[in-house]
């Protein structure tokens, strides 16, 4: 892939890209390795997609998108180009009041699991996996340990484009086998970094075009999905009349999802589409975001005063997968301090009990993202919610339903175990085995 160096933005279009950090301007970078000034100073930071206008667009009508895509594609004109969408029905996700929680305030769920594949992940990979057809790609990769491995296999298939899953022999058995029903090629590596190895080995030699990070310090995913997260803001704002809730509360692993939201409320009112606060709790045109983590690696940054997040140490055991990571990103950190947010960590009883309330009240969410509630309550608990506060709660999936459909005995066919991560000539042949 033609490394982009700073130079003019494209003369097709009205989009380049921008370190979120120093602030470099190149053309429009498709890549997911970030800015090389701040790589140079050691910092992994990525190059976000801004677009130049000459007059902010018209908010888009109320309703379906033309041609039978999904509501996200509703706010097409405020998304990197990518051709015809490849939509599966993505985004319009509900808004739901959370009534008797015990929090004070107007508390409400974004309920993310009523995605085609039921996570968040489907708007990134929408917006990713467009992008990669539209450039002409054959094939897609992202290392994942499920959610984002299952939608971008979905997106894939519907683009016809072959997609390779890099994760551990951990993957629960429903994930490998709905990846193995989407004819995912699946490769198992010994340890969570050999993924990025052997994705990034996978890029820079065969070809593939990566959805995820593979970096260490990690940087983030690919900048079309990242991008493509600010619709969440977007019908959130729509959905409140046009005006900013106190806080956004983001179950976090690297956090695509926590920046994507917020930039996508610091373009609302770039565009002048957003007033103040859902509230009179405070005036403010962006909300606050609160990280909820598994692993203190934000709380810790934002505690030390550092800037780039370092990798914190694994204790006791740790149920929730999708929130597991033990180094958090630049880009979530920047995020919280410029939204004057902050992190909380969420352990696995803490997580259990906020499941168990949201079931209460009729909402059984993924394990990591019932985590959202407890970001919640500790909002209240250290005074940062008022009667008259209006908090979000990002509950990014539902729980696995596919835990029968395949029998245990029966393997699935399209997953192979990685010995070199570093050898493209392994991951070649291993990609390239006849599907049964």
């Amino acid at each position: 892939m033609e490394t982009t160096s700073e130079r003019a933005p494209e003369a097709t279009g009205t989009w380049r890209s921008r370190c979120l950090r120093c602030g470099r301007v190149t053309a429009l970078d498709d890549r997911v390795s970030g800015c090389e000034r701040c790589a140079a100073e050691g910092f992994g930071v990525p190059m976000v997609p801004v677009q130049d206008r000459a007059a902010p667009p018209a908010k888009p009508a109320p309703g379906p998108p033309a041609g039978g895509r999904g509501a996200m594609w509703r706010w097409a004109e405020l998304l990197v180009p990518g051709g015809e969408p490849v939509s599966l029905g993505e985004g319009g996700t509900p808004l739901v009041r959370l009534d008797g929680t015990g929090l004070p305030g107007r508390v409400l769920l974004k309920y993310e699991g009523a995605n085609p594949t039921g996570s968040f992940k489907d708007r990134l990979a929408s917006g990713a996996v467009s992008r990669a057809r539209h450039l002409g790609a054959t094939t897609v990769a992202l290392a994942s340990s499920g959610n984002a491995g299952i939608s971008a296999a979905a997106y894939a298939a519907s683009a016809q484009l072959s997609c390779v899953v890099l994760s551990t022999p951990e993957l629960p058995k429903p994930t490998t086998a709905v990846l193995d029903a989407l004819g995912a090629r699946l490769l198992l590596t010994d340890t969570s970094i050999d993924r990025w190895t052997a994705l990034r080995t996978g890029v820079e030699r065969l070809g593939w075009y990566p959805l995820t990070n593979y970096l260490l310090p990690p940087v983030a995913s690919h900048p079309a999905g990242v991008h493509a997260y600010r619709t969440i803001a977007y019908e959130i704002a729509e959905s409140l009349g046009w005006r900013v809730p106190d806080w956004v509360v983001v179950p976090v692993s690297r956090g695509d999802g926590l920046f994507g939201v917020w930039a996508g409320f610091v373009e609302l009112h770039e565009l002048g589409w957003t007033a103040t606060t859902a509230t009179t709790a405070r005036t403010a045109t962006v909300p606050r975001m609160l990280a909820v983590e598994r692993f203190p690696s934000l709380s810790d940054a934002l505690m030390r005063d550092l800037e780039q997040p370092e990798r914190v140490a694994d204790h006791g055991p740790n149920q929730a997968r999708s929130i597991g990571d033990q180094l958090a990103t630049t880009m979530s950190l920047l995020t919280l301090r410029r939204s004057g947010g902050g992190a909380v960590v969420c352990d696995d009883d803490q997580m259990w009990t906020a499941w168990h309330a949201l079931a209460a009240k009729g909402f059984v969410l993924e394990l990591s993202s019932a985590a959202a509630l407890h970001g919640a309550r500790h909002l209240a608990e250290t005074g940062a919610l008022s009667d008259e506060s209006t908090v979000i709660l990002l509950g990014t999936a539902a729980p696995y339903a596919q835990a029968t459909l395949r029998p245990a005995d029966d393997e699935p066919r399209h997953h192979s175990r990685v010995t070199d991560p570093g050898d493209p000539a392994e991951l070649s042949a291993l990609t390239a085995k006849e599907l049964m």
